[in-house]
C-alpha cells in the first residue's frame, strides 16, 4: 500500500482577500482644501485587519484622509468608507494591526500588505460623453434659436414694409382713379362730342380721330395699371398667364418659340412681391424678345415651400460683359431689375456670354414670397375695402372706367 495521504483529504488553500471600490471620487490632484467620499467592500478580511487609503498626486502617493488618521475600519458587513483628498488614482490596501503606513511614497508599500486595489478617479462632469453631447445639442439648439429669431425679425420687418407698400399702392390707385384717369375719360367724352359735331369731310376729323384713339389706348393702359395696383386676391396661376400675354402685347414674330413652364403647385404671392416679380420677369422677356435675336425663349416658374424662382432663358446672342456690369447707356433694365430684387429681399443672377444665350434667375425666400393665411386675409379685406370705396358714385356724373 502506497504511502501519503489522498489528495482529496488535503485542506483547501485560504482564499486571497479581494478589495473593490463601490464609490470613487472625481479625478483631481493636489487640492488639500477639498475632500470627497470614497467607499468599497473587502472579501476575505480577517479580524483586526484595516484598510489604508492612498490618493496619488502628480507623482506621489499620499495617505488618506489625514496623516494622523491613516486607518479605515472594515464594518461587520465587509464594507468600508472614508474621506479622501482629490487624486488622479486611488488605492486601498488591506493591512494588519501592526502596519505602519508611510505618509507619502513614490510607489505603494507591499510589505505587510495582504491585498491591494487601485482605481482611477471618475472623469469630471464636463469630460463625460453625455455631458459633451448635451452641450453640443444645447449649442446647436441655441444657434438654431438665434437663427429662427433673426429670421422671424427679418420676416416681421419685411411684412411691415409690404403692408406699408400695399397701403401706399392703394392710396396711389385711389388718387390716380379720382384725378388723372377720370379726367382723361371726361376729356375723351367731350372730344367725342366735338368730333360728332364736325361737318362731314372736315380735314381735322382724321387728326382728331387719331387723338381719340391715342386717348382710348392711354385710358386702357391706365385701367391696367390701376388693376395691377389694386389687385391682391388674384389666383396664383395668373402669373403664368401674365407672362404668356407678353408675347402678344409685343407683337413678336410667331417663328420665335416661346413657352412658360410651371414646376410645383402655384402658391399665392404677396401683392407687392407679385408685382415686382412680374416687372422683373417682364423686363427680362422684353429684352429677350427685342434684343437677343434668339429662336427659343422660355420662362420657368418654380413654386417650393422654401423659395419662389423665376428663370428666363434664351438662345440668343447674349449680353456683353460691359453691359452686364453697367447696362446700356440710357437704359435702366438690368439696374432696375437689380434694384427691385434687392427691395423685396430676392437674389437676381444673370448669366450670359457672346453667342451663348442669357439666363436671368430671380430667387425669393418662401417666407417673403408667399402669403401667410393671416396675411392673405388682411390683404383681401384691405383690397375689398378699397374697392368698395372706389365703386362709390362719383361727383359730376363721370362714369367709372
Amino acid at each position: 500500500m502506497s504511502g501519503g495521504c489522498p489528495t482529496a483529504n488535503k485542506p483547501a488553500a485560504p482564499a486571497e482577500p479581494v478589495i473593490e471600490f463601490t464609490r470613487v471620487p472625481v479625478a483631481g490632484a493636489d487640492n488639500p482644501a477639498r475632500v470627497s467620499s470614497i467607499e468599497g467592500r473587502v472579501t476575505g478580511a480577517k479580524p483586526g485587519q484595516h484598510i489604508v487609503l492612498y490618493a496619488r498626486g502628480e507623482t506621489t502617493w499620499w495617505v488618506q484622509p489625514f496623516a494622523n488618521q491613516p486607518f479605515t475600519a472594515i464594518q461587520d458587513d465587509a464594507t468600508w468608507s472614508n474621506a479622501t483628498h482629490p487624486g488622479t488614482e486611488y488605492a486601498a490596501l488591506l493591512v494588519g494591526p501592526d502596519f505602519r503606513p508611510p505618509l507619502t511614497a513614490d510607489s505603494l508599500p507591499t510589505d505587510g500588505v495582504f491585498g491591494t486595489a487601485i482605481s482611477k478617479g471618475e472623469r469630471p462632469l464636463w469630460f463625460r460623453w453625455w455631458f459633451l453631447l448635451a452641450c453640443a445639442i444645447s449649442a446647436a439648439l441655441a444657434v438654431f434659436g438665434v437663427y429662427r429669431l433673426r429670421l422671424y425679425q427679418l420676416t416681421s420687418k419685411m411684412n411691415l414694409r409690404f403692408e406699408e407698400r400695399l397701403a401706399e399702392r392703394m392710396r396711389v390707385a385711389q388718387e390716380l382713379h379720382d384725378t388723372l384717369l377720370q379726367g382723361m375719360i371726361s376729356a375723351s367724352m367731350q372730344l367725342h362730342v366735338a368730333v360728332d359735331q364736325l361737318p362731314g369731310g372736315s380735314p381735322v376729323q382724321p387728326v382728331l380721330n387719331r387723338v381719340l384713339q391715342l386717348m382710348s389706348q392711354v385710358i386702357e393702359e391706365g385701367r391696367n395699371t390701376l388693376r395691377g395696383l389694386r389687385s391682391s386676391g388674384e389666383s396664383a396661376s395668373d402669373m403664368e398667364h401674365a407672362f404668356l400675354r407678353i408675347r402678344q402685347e409685343l407683337g413678336v414674330d410667331e417663328k420665335v418659340a416661346f413657352r412658360v413652364v410651371v414646376e410645383g403647385a402655384p402658391l399665392p404671392l404677396r401683392a407687392t412681391i407679385r408685382d415686382d416679380v412680374y416687372s422683373i420677369g417682364r423686363e427680362a422677356l422684353v429684352n429677350a424678345f427685342r434684343h437677343s435675336g434668339g429662336s427659343n425663349i422660355e420662362v420657368e416658374l418654380e413654386y417650393a415651400a422654401s423659395k419662389m424662382r423665376v428663370l428666363v432663358r434664351d438662345n440668343g446672342c447674349g449680353i456683353g460683359p460691359e453691359v452686364l456690369r453697367s447696362g446700356r447707356d440710357g437704359h435702366w433694365g438690368l439696374s432696375g431689375m437689380r434694384e427691385r430684387a434687392e427691395r423685396i429681399g430676392a437674389v437676381l443672377r444673370v448669366l450670359s456670354g457672346a453667342s451663348a444665350g442669357t439666363e436671368i434667375e430671380l430667387s425669393i425666400p418662401g417666407s417673403l414670397a408667399f402669403e401667410s393665411p393671416s396675411g392673405s386675409k388682411r390683404s383681401r379685406w384691405f383690397s375689398k375695402l378699397q374697392a368698395k370705396r372706389m365703386q362709390e358714385p362719383k361727383a359730376e356724373g363721370v362714369s367709372e372706367p
